[in-house]
């Protein structure tokens, strides 16, 4: 069974936020991993100095050399995982995809290493990278404060040990009898580190592993989570077999063990009872550094060329790429550390620097974090030019990949099957679609969230508008007529896999007010509970539809200004808003289903030469087509107008450039307005998943990012937020808490405001969907997915828990 298979979810800690992501669409399509791989031809592999790594990266897996004497010495493979606080440690994880290797270096650093020792690993650590041709992300790694990526890679947890090589540290004796009592932290990826033994240093909301050698009892706290409890009796398996070659048995204290266990494990204690545990409060929380919010994302320049070593800021967010002065070919000659307050320090190299610039880079790192009085443990990576991850990348607005040679329009990466599972028509050919022509479809806006399409549109709509925080259903007669200051519910129900399905959109008016925004998502909740939680919600806010939200009002769909609130006449059969009898909407959209209008201010800035618009004036009405307008839309403007138009009003037809001065006169003038495609030069990202839960004794909310996630990866204690560009999906597991579920809206609203790019977090389109009830679109972001996973009845106590593991509670 792999690490994955049991249970062990790779993850990195949250560095602030969401992405923007690229579409890809050529002949031969394929979706970017989350880490990019170098796109240039990477400089030759060097033969390394110690023989120690000959043979390192060759294959998959893990690898670890402990810092002795100023040498790197294997570290004995049973004991992986297990760290001494007196020593610095080189971590090397070798990842394997489809046949092409990647790296990860880490140096942990113990907080009693010595200064000779922590400098010795960062050293070797850039000879381990030369030797793989430079190519590997390096991390610095210190005590207590590891990346979720660096924990990730021990599936039971790293646990802290004292001593070390230099205070002349010997391996435990199996038979000695001492008792251990440890503490196990981490909902996903654990620490275990070892404390006092006795109930005072215990609490009810974490596991306790009770080492007295010929058994091994795991304390579970009552307001501990099933995932924490199945991690505390991974460490304690791990203990068994590392310290006493497997041979203890191991006991589980829960909530259904009996008296005589329970008391059992108290007299091994020391004394107490289970009434007598701290409360979970006193267990503590992972140490956070908070930055104000008067701090920046900043990117500094370091360089020599002026004779001295001198640290420049050259740029703060938003970000672009051309900061980092890479020349076209031979690389960038300078060094960049990347600033990004809350989450660390990135520490960028050039290609043409030299080896003692590489050398230098940590240490150049470690001064920048004293002169910033930022703490010793802050997480610190070691980037190289090309070879950047996405976590670096997401700092940047715009990002240009050099393996395409060009920008690429906004919307995420997609491969064929994607494309395939998420188009209404059967038959669609997904290689029909060229890159340029796909670009052109997306820079057209033909509607937001590409790969939600689960089904054609055609199904039952109901349509209600907010009216004093009540809902008031749409008449029939004008079903995709929506106002600006007003929000609405629109319940859709469609069948597919021989069952109903359901979904929710909350559609938000851009002027509609705080009170009604809040009020159409509580309704969304409510409604989808009455559909026993099978409904995905959708939040939309008004110019950031989805595509499959345009296609079930089928190029019918109208937006005016002014609101239910606001006040509005009745023209044509349906309210709408107007003051002095001009009305002007742009007509936008890909293809007949898609196409919607809008009112614009009535104003010659609002034109644009990629749409059409429709001109209502008090005596001739007026299409103006711009030059880079579609069919489909000039089709759509002659509808609107038909619905619109007064019997006896004239409806002049006008091309982009064949203006007559009354055109202009009742806009004001003729003057500038947008007359170019826009360039949208977001970077190249893949989906990224991360797991949110509020703790138990409160506080805020916390997010960790999964690293290379899969289904097994999804908690379901907690919720997840998966993001692909322009959809926030959140995931809500069938455990999570009552408190989780209720904020989970509020969470992904709180990441948003996290998003280290310049996407407006109003773009992001955000769905809540309950786990057993994925939609096409949510499954197809994972490299496989089992829809009966969760549908074989799981572990009701940690008792059961215990099935899972290769090792049996008692041996």
């Amino acid at each position: 069974m792999s690490a994955r298979a049991a249970g062990a979810a790779p993850v990195r800690r949250l560095w602030a936020g969401l992405l923007v992501f690229a579409v890809v669409a050529s002949c031969s399509w394929g979706t970017a991993s989350a880490r990019s791989a170098p796109v240039t031809p990477a400089p030759k592999p060097k033969m390394p100095s110690h023989q120690a790594f000959a043979n390192a990266g060759k294959t998959a897996g893990l690898e670890i050399w402990r810092i002795e004497s100023f040498e790197p010495k294997p570290f004995p493979k049973k004991d992986y995982g297990k760290f001494y606080t007196g020593d610095s440690y080189i971590v090397l994880f070798t990842k394997n995809v489809k046949g092409s290797l990647s790296w990860d270096i880490h140096f942990w650093l113990g907080n009693e290493t010595s200064q000779d020792e922590a400098g010795a690993a960062a050293i070797l650590s850039v000879e381990l990278d030369d030797s793989l041709g430079g190519a590997p992300v390096q991390y610095r790694e210190t005590q207590d404060h590891e990346s979720q990526l660096f924990l990730s890679h021990f599936p039971s947890g790293v646990r802290y040990m004292p001593g070390g090589i230099a205070s002349g540290f010997h391996h435990v004796d199996k038979d000695k009898v001492e008792k251990r009592l440890f503490q196990v932290k981490g909902r996903r990826n654990v620490r275990v580190r070892q404390i006092p033994v006795g109930i005072s240093t215990m609490n009810k909301g974490d596991c306790f592993i009770l080492d007295v050698t010929k058994e091994i009892f795991v304390y579970c706290g009552m307001n501990s989570k099933r995932q924490e409890r199945l991690k505390a009796i991974q460490a304690a398996n791990q203990v068994r077999d590392q310290d006493h070659g497997g041979r203890p048995k191991v006991e589980i204290i829960d909530n259904f063990s009996s008296e005589v266990d329970v008391q059992k494990f108290f007299r091994e204690l020391g004394g107490g009872s289970r009434a007598e545990v701290p409360p979970e409060a006193t267990g503590g929380d992972d140490d956070a550094f908070e930055a104000t919010q008067d701090n920046k994302v900043t990117l500094f320049k370091v360089s020599d060329a002026s004779g001295s070593m001198k640290v420049d800021k050259v740029g703060e967010k938003p970000l672009n790429q051309n900061l980092l002065q890479s020349a076209q070919s031979g690389g960038a000659q300078d060094c960049f550390i990347l600033d990004t307050v809350s989450s660390g320090i990135f520490v960028w190299i050039g290609r043409s620097c030299n080896q003692n610039e590489k050398v230098e880079a940590l240490k150049k790192a470690d001064q920048f974090l004293k002169d910033n009085k930022y703490p010793a443990w802050t997480n610190v990576q070691r980037i190289v030019e090309d070879g950047e991850p996405v976590a670096f990348k997401q700092y940047f607005s715009t990002w240009r990949e050099k393996r395409v040679g060009r920008s690429i329009g906004s919307g995420r990466v997609y491969d064929m099957k994607q494309i395939s599972e998420n188009m209404p028509e059967t038959d669609f050919n997904p290689a029909s679609l060229h890159a340029e022509k796909l670009m052109r479809l997306l820079a057209k806006s033909s509607g937001r969230a590409f790969g939600f399409m689960p089904d054609d549109g055609k199904g039952k709509v109901e349509v209600f508008r907010v009216e004093n925080f009540e809902l008031a259903p749409v008449t029939k007669t004008a079903p995709g007529f929506f106002f600006g200051g007003d929000s609405y519910i629109i319940k859709y129900t469609y069948t597919k896999g021989n069952r109903e399905n359901y979904i929710i959109y909350f559609w938000q008016g851009k002027d509609s007010t705080q009170d009604e925004k809040a009020a159409s998502a509580l309704h969304a909740v409510r409604l989808d509970n009455e559909l026993g939680g099978k409904a995905t919600q959708v939040r939309v806010v008004q110019g950031n539809e989805p595509r499959h939200f345009l296609r079930i009002f089928q190029g019918r769909m109208v937006v005016f200004m002014g609101g239910h609130a606001s006040g509005f006449k009745n023209l044509r059969d349906h309210d709408t808003y107007d003051t002095d009898g001009v009305m002007l909407f742009q007509v936008r959209g890909t293809c007949a289903e898609d196409v919607r209008a809008e009112q614009v201010e009535e104003k010659t800035r609002s034109l644009n030469s990629d749409d059409a618009f429709y001109l209502v004036t008090n005596q001739n009405d007026y299409l103006w087509f711009g030059k880079d307008s579609s069919p489909e839309e000039r089709e759509m403007a002659r509808t609107i107008a038909g619905m619109m138009a007064e019997p006896d009003t004239k409806v002049i037809e006008l091309e982009e450039g064949s203006e007559p001065d009354a055109f202009w006169k009742v806009l004001g003038g003729k003057g500038p307005y947008t007359s170019e495609p826009k360039d949208d030069d977001k970077p190249l990202l893949a989906p990224r998943l991360f797991h949110c839960y509020i703790p138990e004794n409160g506080g805020k909310l916390k997010v960790e990012e999964i690293d290379d996630f899969e289904q097994a990866d999804l908690n379901q204690d907690d919720v997840m937020v998966l993001d692909s560009g322009d959809e926030i999906y959140i995931w809500i597991g069938q455990d999570s808490s009552k408190s989780e579920q209720e904020q989970s809206m509020k969470m992904a609203e709180a990441y948003l405001k996290t998003d280290p790019t310049d996407r407006n977090q109003d773009q992001a389109l955000i769905f809540t969907l309950r786990q057993g009830y994925e939609n096409t679109s949510f499954t197809s972001l994972f490299p496989s997915w089992n829809p009966d996973m969760w549908k074989v009845a799981g572990p009701t106590s940690v008792r059961d828990i215990i099935g899972f593991f290769s090792h049996s509670r008692r041996r």
